[in-house]
């Protein structure tokens, strides 16, 4: 892997990191610990390793593909 891979997949990191804990403090006391904010957690992690293991132009053109849908799903009919 090569050095500037590595910086991206460690700044992402720390950047999904901080995203969780805004999502974590957001939430009520009582839910902070929930299996819903583990199972976002432990996802996330997944994740995280397989984009470290990942194709890095592979990554890019899934990212793209992701971004594309957020757009398109507002006005995507629902499947039945």
């Amino acid at each position: 892997m090569t050095r500037a891979r590595t910086t991206n997949v460690l700044e992402m990191a720390e950047d999904i990191t901080q995203a969780l804990a805004t999502v974590r403090d957001a939430l009520p006391e009582s839910e902070r610990s929930g299996d819903a904010m583990a199972t976002l957690e432990t996802f996330t992690a997944v994740a995280l390793r397989l984009i470290a293991k990942s194709n890095p132009s592979k990554v890019r053109d899934i990212a793209r593909l992701v971004e594309i849908q957020t757009h398109i799903q507002p006005f995507a009919p629902e499947k039945a």
